[in-house]
């Protein structure tokens, strides 16, 4: 069973949805952490699954496989307990819809995406930037998308589609579903080192750098990102 709490429903008009969760060198966690940081959008809504464990079957946990569903179960800190869930923040100005992911066991992963796209539809999103890593390159932005005129506007912040590959997890199939639904999507994936010790070791300097070419494309400022201290 998977479902979404409402905490408000603000009238919208059309908000661009910004996805990122846990994957290849954190890139796309790190990244939508500092955004809800720094601007501080309301927490509208939470989905919460029985897919979701507290720990995952498999490392990575975006590499999902049927016979490791992984660890049910909650965190408790200072006596205080959190559920696993995925989040969305609302922002007025840009209007946007920030989305903090979280991975679904294998036989969960597509209903709790579907689930997203609900939400998506509810408040009229046509369009979102998923933000995530891709293990090759030096240091800059590659993409992908699902409509070939947000390939033309992207080239115009001098980023290139040079992804090539499996988009594992939560954000991939959000962003591919979404196209069966009518969301036009475009996925920003900063390029990274690979850590094969620890696949989801934060890359900080990658998201810092993924995070500028969102800002001007949002037409936003993060001059005064300081992730070594703010996540």
């Amino acid at each position: 069973m998977t479902w979404v709490k409402y905490f408000e429903e603000p009238l919208v008009k059309e908000p661009i949805a910004i996805v990122g969760s846990p994957g290849l060198r954190s890139i796309g966690k790190l990244a939508i952490e500092f955004l809800i940081k720094k601007f501080q959008p309301k927490l509208i809504a939470e989905l919460y699954s029985e897919h979701f464990p507290i720990q995952h079957g498999t490392i990575p946990s975006y590499v999902a496989h049927p016979d490791y569903p992984g660890q049910a179960g909650v965190w408790i800190h200072e006596s205080q307990i959190t559920i696993p869930k995925v989040e969305f923040y609302y922002l007025k100005d840009p209007e946007l819809l920030l989305t903090k992911g979280y991975h679904a066991n294998f036989q969960g992963q597509y209903e709790v995406a579907k689930k997203v796209l609900d939400v998506y539809e509810k408040f009229n999103v046509k369009r979102m930037i998923v933000l995530a890593g891709y293990g090759i390159g030096n240091k800059d932005v590659c993409c992908a998308a699902t409509d070939i005129k947000l390939i033309k506007e992207m080239k115009k912040y001098g980023i290139e589609t040079e992804y090539e590959g499996a988009f594992y997890g939560f954000s991939g199939l959000v962003f591919g579903l979404g196209k069966l639904r009518g969301i036009k999507g475009v996925c920003l994936f900063g390029r990274t080192q690979p850590n094969p010790e620890d696949p989801e070791y934060p890359d900080l300097k990658v998201a810092k750098i993924l995070l500028k070419k969102l800002s001007a494309i949002l037409n936003i400022s993060i001059e005064d990102i300081n992730m070594n201290s703010e996540l």
